[in-house]
């Protein structure tokens, strides 16, 4: 190799390295203005908390009258059920948002909607060093993004909706069996338009339009799944 060679070999090597470097930093950035959004937007959560903890303790007071719900249910056992399955909506639209978000989790306790940035920071982060995976960082922050840009298309909100669906779960619990595979549309409850008449039967009217776009967004995730709403 000549004097030339030689030289635009290592001119090669050192714009390859300040390319990496480059890339590295552009890749950090990313995800410092991705952080940086979030923060914006989980300016509001703690008002909401507060929102849907004052809902809660009003929907287990007695002196509710039966104006309250749009269509009233024919007896209790029957409205709870109702109840628990917009509880069973909840959860579900809550595990396949963790699910999308933590594919490589199977056991997703101590995970939840409300809490998706703080356990992104925590994984990124080795727990020996304290040093941040960014590219690993950086690609959790937009898939965050992408997935909750596609539910509020159908009125999801991330300052409200997490909290929401925990209220949902908190109060109603869920089904205590859940439909098995091939059966009944209707009894599967695979069918939006039932779930949809169920919960305005048990809902009461100021929660009815986040119910419903509970479960537009479940039907969303299920359909790009392409599995049962119930899963």
């Amino acid at each position: 190799m000549n004097p030339h060679q030689y030289d635009e070999l290592e001119r090669l090597r050192m714009k390859n390295a300040q390319l990496y470097e480059d890339k590295h930093e552009i890749r950090k950035l990313l995800g410092l203005v991705c952080e940086k959004i979030d923060s914006r937007s989980d300016l509001n959560v703690q008002d909401s908390k507060v929102h849907y903890s004052s809902v809660s303790r009003r929907g287990h007071s007695k002196d509710r009258s039966r104006k309250d719900f749009t269509s009233p249910c024919r007896d209790s056992k029957q409205v709870q059920h109702c109840q628990r399955v917009v509880g069973e909506c909840a959860f579900q639209l809550n595990r396949r948002i963790l699910t999308r978000m933590f594919p490589h989790y199977e056991r997703l306790y101590g995970f939840s909607v409300s809490d998706i940035k703080k356990k992104i920071l925590q994984l990124t982060t080795c727990p020996l060093t304290n040093k941040v995976d960014e590219a690993e960082r950086t690609k959790l922050f937009e898939r965050r993004h992408k997935l909750f840009n596609t539910l509020r298309q159908f009125g999801y909100d991330k300052q409200v909706h997490p909290n929401f669906t925990e209220y949902l779960v908190n109060t109603y619990g869920v089904l205590k069996h859940r439909p098995f595979p091939g059966a009944d549309p209707q009894e599967s409850y695979n069918c939006p338009v039932e779930l949809r008449r169920m919960a305005a039967e048990c809902m009461p009217c100021s929660d009815l339009d986040n119910v419903n776009i509970i479960i537009d967004c479940l039907e969303r995730l299920a359909e790009e799944d392409g599995k049962p709403l119930f899963i």
